[in-house]
C-alpha cells in the first residue's frame, strides 16, 4: 500500500495543471454545499423558531372546533381548562409534568383600529408578559418605552403599524372588537412601547395586551384560546407529549381538546422538513458535477499511460492493485479540493452568518402570517463542514471508480502494443 501511495503522488504531480483543475472544481462545489446548506439551515432555522415562539408552541394545546375555525378567530371554542375549572388549573397541573418547562396562555382575538376615517383590522393578543418575555425575547424588540405590565390598560406594538395609525408611545389607542357574546365594543388603552423587527407579523400586523386585561373586555374570565407547552428542546418535545397525552386522556372526559406538535399539523413546517431531505440530493448532485472533470482527467491520465500500466501488470502488479492506485490518486483529489472548499466555504458561511442576506424585495406581498424574516443569516457550525468534507470525499472516490476499473481491466498485451 505504500508503495501504491508514493505512486499516486508521484503520477499526480506528473499531471499538475490538470490535478489542480480537478482539485478546484471539487472545491467549488464543496464551497457550494457549505454556503448552501448553511442559507438554508439557517432560513429553516429562523422560520421554525418564529413558527415556535409565535404560533405553536412545542406543543400547543386548543379546542378541536377551534382548530377548524382557527383563520375566524373564534372566540366561542377555548381552553377553559378541564370540567370548565379555569385554564389555570389546567396550567398548574401540566406543570407537574415531567419535562415541562413553561405553559404560556394566549387569548387571540380580532380587533380594528380607525386610521383616517377607516377601520384597519388587527388581531390583538393578550399574554402574561413576564411568561412571553421568558419564552419570546419579545422584550429585546422593543426600541422605545417598555413591555406591558399585568393589571394596567397598556398595550405595545410595531412601529410600522404605529406610522400607519398615526400613533407615538405615550398616545392613547381606541380599538374595536367583539366580545365572546358577540357584542360590538371599544376600548382605550395607553400606548406604552414600541416594537421593531425584521417580522413583519410584529411589525404590522398584531398589538399585544395582558391578558387579564384582554379577558376582562372579552367577558372570558379563565380562558384563552391557546396553552403553549414549552420543553427543555423542541426537538424532543415528542418525548414529552405521551404523559400529557395520559393526563388529558384521565382529565379530559369531553375529549375537547387536542394536543398538536409543533412539528405535525402545519402543513408548511412539514413542507419545510420535506425539503430538508430533497436538498441533501441536490447536494450530491452538485458534487457529481463537479466529478465529471475528475473523471475526465483521470481517463485522459488512463489513455496517456496505457503503455505503463500494460508494464506495471506485466511486472506483476495485480489488476485490483492498480484499482486501487487510481483510485487513490481521486481520493488524493477529493481530499485536497474538499480541504480547500471547506476553509473558503466556512469563511463565506462564516460573514454571512453575521451580516446576513436581504431578500425584503423578493418577500414584497408575502404575507405576515407565513413569519418570514426578510434578512436571512447563514448558519456557520462544525457540524455543517465536517458534512461537506466526508460528502465530498466519499463522492469524489465513489466517482473515481470509474477510471480506476477501466484501467484495472486493461490487458496487459493490447495496453504495451
Amino acid at each position: 500500500m505504500k508503495f501504491l501511495w508514493s505512486l499516486a503522488q508521484k503520477n499526480l504531480s506528473r499531471s499538475r495543471i490538470r490535478t489542480i483543475v480537478s482539485v478546484i472544481a471539487i472545491a467549488i462545489a464543496i464551497i457550494s454545499v457549505v454556503f448552501l446548506r448553511g442559507l438554508i439551515s439557517g432560513m429553516l432555522n429562523s422560520t421554525f423558531e418564529n413558527y415556535i415562539f409565535y404560533k405553536a408552541g412545542h406543543i400547543r394545546i386548543i379546542n378541536r372546533e377551534y382548530k377548524l375555525k382557527e383563520h375566524l378567530i373564534s372566540l366561542n371554542y377555548t381552553v377553559d381548562g378541564f370540567n370548565d375549572t379555569g385554564y389555570e388549573e389546567m396550567a398548574g397541573e401540566l406543570k407537574q409534568i415531567a419535562g415541562v418547562r413553561q405553559v404560556l396562555p394566549r387569548l387571540r382575538f380580532a380587533v380594528m383600529v380607525s386610521q383616517d376615517d377607516k377601520l384597519t383590522g388587527l388581531m390583538g393578543w393578550g399574554i402574561e408578559p413576564e411568561e412571553e418575555v421568558r419564552f419570546t425575547g419579545m422584550d429585546k424588540y422593543i426600541t422605545e418605552g417598555r413591555m406591558v405590565k399585568t393589571d394596567k390598560r397598556e398595550l405595545i406594538m410595531g412601529a410600522a403599524l404605529m406610522d400607519k395609525i398615526g400613533k407615538k408611545v405615550g398616545d392613547k389607542v381606541t380599538f374595536l372588537y367583539h366580545t365572546a357574546f358577540d357584542s360590538f365594543r371599544a376600548s382605550t388603552f395607553q400606548l406604552v412601547g414600541k416594537i421593531e423587527s425584521n417580522l413583519d407579523f410584529l411589525n404590522k400586523e398584531v398589538l399585544f395586551l395582558p391578558l387579564d386585561q384582554a379577558q376582562v373586555i372579552l367577558e372570558m374570565p379563565g380562558e384563552v384560546t391557546e396553552l403553549l407547552i414549552v420543553t427543555p428542546d423542541y426537538n424532543q418535545a415528542g418525548k414529552v407529549l405521551p404523559s400529557i397525552a395520559d393526563l388529558f386522556t384521565a382529565r379530559d372526559l369531553s375529549h375537547k381538546y387536542m394536543l398538536q406538535l409543533w412539528n405535525r399539523d402545519y402543513d408548511l413546517i412539514e413542507l419545510f422538513a420535506l425539503a430538508q431531505v430533497i436538498y441533501n440530493f441536490v447536494y450530491i448532485f452538485i458534487i457529481i458535477l463537479s466529478c465529471l472533470v475528475l473523471i475526465n482527467t483521470l481517463v485522459m491520465i488512463i489513455n496517456e499511460r496505457k503503455r505503463e500500466i500494460g508494464m506495471m501488470s506485466a511486472l506483476g502488479l495485480k489488476a485490483n492493485e492498480i484499482l486501487c492506485l487510481f483510485a487513490l490518486e481521486g481520493m488524493t483529489i477529493g481530499v485536497l479540493g474538499s480541504a480547500l472548499g471547506i476553509v473558503i466555504g466556512g469563511i463565506v458561511t462564516k460573514i454571512f452568518s453575521i451580516v446576513g442576506m436581504d431578500f425584503s424585495a423578493a418577500m414584497e406581498g408575502m404575507g405576515a402570517d407565513l413569519l418570514f424574516e426578510p434578512i436571512f443569516y447563514t448558519d456557520f457550525s462544525v457540524g455543517n463542514l465536517i458534512f461537506a468534507f466526508v460528502l465530498g470525499v466519499v463522492v469524489v472516490t465513489v466517482a473515481s471508480m470509474i477510471p480506476a476499473r477501466m484501467a484495472a481491466q486493461l490487458e496487459p498485451t493490447e495496453a504495451m502494443r
